[in-house]
């Protein structure tokens, strides 16, 4: 059975190769029709044409099964037939492309949900310059809406788009030009996270996407994409604070705490809320090293740009807790954080000395060992009726003093300041015990 498998396979590469040999062929071929009685001629293929294609790519998809044999199944060589798929479709023109995948983009993601490395194509198309734009705009649309399925944490799905939503941001990062495809969906898919995140006992997915958002479109390279997130940022910022305040799980924490520190805007744009963000500042600072690092990075990067008679207002309200937490980071290699902490200080200048008399609140233990204590050792007895019962070690029995002497103390003051004669004897036994 190995035998024809193997021949099967190679028959599905070679047809693969001659395939994107004719669709390049049909797509450049000069169309003649009859407009306005007057003959003209078009590139690319006809609606028939384009249907022909769009079952080409949903019967090609299923040959792919040939490689779910365990006995053969070789990852590497299932890629790279897929790669030789996705380049045959590579080589339509932007109409012809957009037609055929908006007509196949469900298949295509079922496929994906049944066999994870048919998202080689996906990554193959959102890499190519010719097709790249077209294709994350079909499948961002796609993407969007089914938003509501990341919620389903324990379903294969929701993994799936999520992974899927990352490459999408990625050909963002990867093609500037591609800003576009993004920004009408922007809001969509900022304000619906939020929404159902505040719905759901686990919001981690959402967050994450979020996260690869942000991540994806932050350094200051989308400039049409910061004006769309401009009127997102008070809700958004108030409701990750809020979540953050709900969250019980200590990894959503740290991931609520990156959003608030890594929101894709301009330092102008968020100067009416870094009151809000102090908050997240000093807890980031007492959080995991990724949030100490992203803490300390923001906060220089406020002391550096910001007037100090603008930064000092808004530092106010929290700067005793702020000092101390950049204290603790004070320690010596190789400890990764003491000599950003030290120069934040040094930026601060006399202001982080006003905040140098408060002191960190000692520890106070509730139950601690008696300073004073009364240890009685059992003697032993030679009388042999009672040697079993005597049998094993022996152990002291301890008696605390320290609320006796608290007593007696206080009976001795008493008996100063009342009449001494009514309470002579019992002072009398608590001075004796002292």
């Amino acid at each position: 059975a190995a035998e024809p498998l193997r021949e099967s396979k190679q028959l599905l590469k070679t047809m693969i190769l001659g395939v994107k040999t004719v669709v390049w062929s049909v797509s450049n071929s000069r169309m003649s029709t009859d407009l306005s009685s007057s003959a003209s001629t078009f590139k690319g293929m006809n609606e028939a044409e384009c249907l022909l294609v769009a079952r080409l790519v949903k019967n090609g998809l299923q040959c792919f099964s040939l490689y779910d044999s365990p006995p053969e199944a070789i990852v590497q060589e299932e890629k790279e037939v897929l790669d030789y798929f996705a380049g045959v479709f590579t080589v339509l023109d932007a109409r012809n492309f957009t037609t055929v995948f908006q007509l196949q983009m469900p298949f295509l993601y079922e496929r994906v949900l049944a066999n994870a490395a048919i998202s080689t194509i996906l990554q193959h198309f959102l890499a190519n310059s010719n097709v790249s734009r077209y294709f994350a705009d079909i499948l961002l649309t796609f993407l969007v809406s089914r938003m509501r399925e990341l919620g389903a944490t324990d379903e294969p799905q929701a993994a799936v788009l999520l992974r899927l939503f990352k490459l999408v941001f990625g050909s963002i990062t990867l093609f500037p030009e591609n800003e576009p495809v993004l920004r009408p969906h922007l809001a969509t898919i900022v304000t619906t996270a939020i929404k159902y995140a505040s719905c759901l006992p686990y919001p981690t997915n959402y967050f994450s996407l979020l996260r690869a958002l942000f991540k994806s479109i932050g350094g200051g390279k989308f400039e049409q994409l910061y004006k769309e997130f401009l009127p997102l940022l008070p809700t958004l910022l108030h409701g990750l604070i809020r979540a953050h305040a709900c969250a019980q799980q200590q990894t959503l924490k740290e991931l609520l705490l990156e959003l608030c520190l890594t929101l894709p805007a301009r330092l102008s744009a968020l100067l009416p809320y870094l009151n809000l963000l102090m908050s997240p500042v000093l807890y980031a600072l007492r959080s995991s090293a990724e949030q100490i690092s992203l803490a300390l990075r923001s906060l220089e990067f406020w002391i550096d740009h910001l007037h100090p008679d603008f930064l000092q207002p808004l530092m106010a309200p929290v700067m005793r807790e702020l000092i101390q937490a950049l204290c603790k980071q004070l320690r010596p290699q190789p400890y990764a954080f003491g000599q950003s902490a030290l120069r934040i200080l040094g930026k601060l200048g006399g202001r982080n000395r006003h905040a140098l008399q408060h002191r960190e609140p000692f520890l106070v233990r509730e139950h601690t060992a008696a300073a004073l204590s009364l240890e009685m050792r059992p003697k032993r007895t030679d009388a042999p009726e009672l040697a079993e019962l005597e049998a094993g070690p022996k152990l002291p029995v301890v008696l605390p003093l320290d609320s006796a002497i608290a007593r007696a103390v206080h009976i001795l003051r008493e008996a100063t300041s009342t009449s001494p004669e009514k309470n002579a004897p019992l002072a009398a036994d608590a001075f004796k015990f002292v």
